[in-house]
C-alpha cells in the first residue's frame, strides 16, 4: 500500500540536533564532475535489486587515525520509486549497543555505515543517514554538521534490513522518492542526472577506533560532515 509520505514527513518527530562527528559542514558541491572527485554511476532497476548485478565501490580512505584492518563497501541503484542502498563491512570486531528502538541513538559510537548526500544540485542541505547493526539510524537534514535537524519516525519508511555475514554485517534500505520530493521539491532522479555524496565506516568507541571514507575528505580533524568533499553520483 503507498504510504502518503507528507503525512509521514509532518508526523516526524524532529530534533534539532548537532552532527555526529566533530568539526564543521561545508558548502555543497558546485555540480560539475571535474577535478578529482571520484564518480560511480547508479545503475536503474525495473523492480527490487539484484546485489550481484550491481557496481561495487570501495570505502577505503583511512584518516585521523593508525590503519586499521577493516574494509568496506557500498552499492547503489534506483528504480522510477526509490534508491536502493547496500553497504558491508569486513569487520571482526563489531559493536553493536544502541537498539533500533531508540530514536535518539549515537549511532556513531557504534560500527556505522553511513551515507551522505545532496539530492539537488544548487541545494546547500545534505542528508546522512547513518545504522549501526541493530538498524538503529541516525537521518539529518542541514547545511552544515552544527545546522542540522534530526528525524525520527514511527514507522520504518525505509525498510532497513541488516544481517551478520561472514566476517562482518551488512546493512540494506531504501529510500523513497516520494519521501525525498517531500524535502527537495526539484529532486529528479532521471538519467544523466548528477547529485554529490559520500559513504563512511566508523566506530568512535569500537575496539579499533576508525574512519574510513569513499571520496577523501580535507581535514585535519574528524569531520564527516564534508559535502565539498563529496563524490559524484551518477544515475544511469
Amino acid at each position: 500500500m503507498k504510504k502518503s509520505f507528507v503525512a509521514v514527513a509532518l508526523s516526524a518527530v524532529a530534533v534539532i540536533s548537532t552532527g555526529c562527528m566533530g568539526g564543521s559542514g561545508g558548502d555543497a558541491g558546485d555540480g560539475t564532475a571535474d577535478g578529482d572527485k571520484p564518480s560511480y554511476t547508479i545503475t536503474y532497476v525495473e523492480d527490487q535489486p539484484d546485489w550481484q548485478e550491481i557496481p561495487t565501490l570501495d570505502i577505503d580512505h583511512q584518516q585521523w587515525t593508525d590503519p586499521v584492518d577493516i574494509k568496506a563497501y557500498a552499492q547503489l541503484c534506483y528504480s522510477d520509486d526509490e534508491l536502493f542502498v547496500h553497504m558491508w563491512a569486513d569487520e571482526e570486531n563489531i559493536r553493536a549497543e544502541h537498539p533500533k528502538s531508540d530514536p535518539l541513538g549515537h549511532t556513531y559510537e557504534d560500527s556505522c555505515l553511513e551515507f551522505f548526500f545532496s539530492p539537488v544540485t544548487g541545494d546547500e542541505r545534505y542528508m546522512n543517514f547513518e545504522y549501526n547493526p541493530n538498524c538503529c539510524v541516525c537521518i539529518q537534514i542541514g547545511k552544515t554538521k552544527e545546522d542540522r535537524i534530526r528525524m525520527a519516525f514511527e514507522e520504518d519508511i525505509f525498510n532497513a534490513r541488516s544481517s551478520r555475514i561472514d566476517g562482518g554485517w551488512e546493512i540494506e534500505y531504501s529510500i523513497p522518492f516520494d519521501f525525498l520530493r517531500n524535502l527537495y521539491t526539484d529532486f529528479e532522479a532521471v538519467s544523466g542526472e548528477q547529485i554529490y555524496g559520500n559513504f563512511y565506516k566508523g566506530g568512535n568507541l569500537t575496539v579499533q577506533k576508525h574512519y574510513i571514507s569513499w571520496s577523501p575528505v580535507d581535514s585535519e580533524e574528524p569531520n564527516f560532515h564534508s559535502p565539498q568533499d563529496f563524490g559524484v553520483l551518477i544515475f544511469e
